[in-house]
């Protein structure tokens, strides 16, 4: 006697090679984050599986395959990008899956990332949510919670009367998108990303050519973002190794110092084109060491918004302004004292409220050098939005 075969459960067992078991393992970790729940390699070989009907099957492994080499990826997705070539789904879904790092990794600088990139985002996901086949309510309950725990505002957006999440999540995201480009106090919807993310890998989607029209006016902003995500992540730049006898077009012949009061900055490019500053600090008899880029764009970024009786703990600095008089010669008794240290290295080097406003002045001087912004803006896709 036959069964019914949509009520029974064939179990299968089969041997894999070693380099299968890794790309399944892979393949687990891309699922898990996506669903947002563990999944054994049991259950991924089994969706892999299955998404062979839906027509996924192709972008989920190109995913996979392209995940075991990040850095290679999102360098090959720069060359598409800079010759106008289209981008396959599976690099479509790289560049998400670091926007959202990008996104939900702690950040320093609590104007970061820039709310007119989390404006480019909810668009980039709108765009990219037009393009499915068929409506998923499920997938627009996940949608809805991620906008709604983003901010107050989008949990009492929904109307009464028993509307749809699909038709009130484009009102919803539209009206963050506002709020992101016309308030400079909105609030930043940390988890739009996964939206995107999970429409790229989840959603049955109309063909190649029109997700590339819908997103590539978002490209420059996705790969910035993505460049962040992954120096957060694999902790270095997206980068090629550089050979003995390749010229590095970003590499200026000379950087002239920048002398503000005491202060003087000198700046130097490496053969691998990195940024290299030193600070030195005459009054404080200190000469002081910046870089790698991200540390150096903190460091400007503490000089700047470091507010009266305030403190910065960034990932590389403390910084701290103290308004209390004090009798000691490195103060100020007018006015307080600013201070900072680096982590981890417990040295802590004190300014007058002149002094700081001088060193925010020699710094910005030094990074609006026409001669290095050719190495900044190279540096910028390399590490993404600092």
């Amino acid at each position: 006697m036959f069964r019914d075969k949509k009520s029974q459960q064939q179990t299968l067992s089969i041997r894999v090679s070693e380099s299968v078991r890794e790309f399944l393992d892979r393949a687990r970790k891309q699922f898990s984050e996506s669903r947002s729940e563990n999944m054994s390699i049991s259950d991924v070989a089994k969706a892999l599986l299955e998404s062979a009907i839906e027509n996924q099957m192709d972008a989920r492994l190109e995913t996979t395959f392209l995940m075991a080499e990040p850095t290679d990826t999102l360098l090959k997705i720069r060359r598409k990008w800079e010759s106008a070539q289209e981008l396959t789904r599976a690099e479509w879904i790289v560049l998400a899956q670091y926007v959202q790092s990008a996104c939900e990794e702690l950040s320093s600088d609590p104007e970061l990332p820039s709310r007119e990139s989390f404006a480019d985002i909810l668009e980039a996901f709108l765009k990219v949510r037009s393009l499915r086949r068929h409506p998923d309510p499920g997938r627009d309950d996940y949608y809805l919670g991620n906008l709604r725990g983003s901010t107050g505002q989008a949990a009492g957006a929904r109307s009464g009367g028993g509307t749809k999440e699909s038709d009130i999540i484009p009102v919803i995201t539209r009206r963050l998108v506002q709020d992101l480009r016309e308030s400079s106090k909105s609030e930043r919807p940390t988890f739009a990303a996964r939206n995107l993310y999970v429409a790229l890998r989840e959603e049955q989607l109309t063909g190649a050519d029109a997700l590339n029209r819908a997103l590539s006016p978002f490209l420059p902003r996705l790969y910035s973002l993505a460049a962040r995500g992954h120096w957060l992540t694999e902790h270095k730049p997206i980068r090629q190794e550089r050979r003995a006898w390749q010229p590095l077009g970003f590499i200026p012949d000379y950087v002239p110092n920048v002398q503000v009061g005491d202060f003087v900055l000198s700046s130097v490019v490496s053969r691998d084109g990195e940024l290299d500053m030193m600070l030195n600090l005459n009054p404080q008899r200190v000469a002081y060491s910046l870089g790698p880029y991200p540390e150096i764009k903190e460091f400007q970024a503490m000089l700047n918004r470091v507010p009266p009786a305030r403190t910065w703990d960034g990932h590389y600095f403390f910084g701290h302004h103290d308004q209390s008089t004090s009798a000691e010669p490195q103060t100020d008794p007018h006015g307080g004292s600013f201070h900072f240290r680096e982590h981890g290295k417990g040295i802590l080097v004190m300014f007058t409220e002149k002094e700081w406003a001088e060193l925010k002045d020699l710094m910005n001087q030094a990074m609006n050098l026409p001669q290095l912004q050719v190495t900044l803006k190279e540096l910028s896709l390399q590490y993404g939005e600092f």
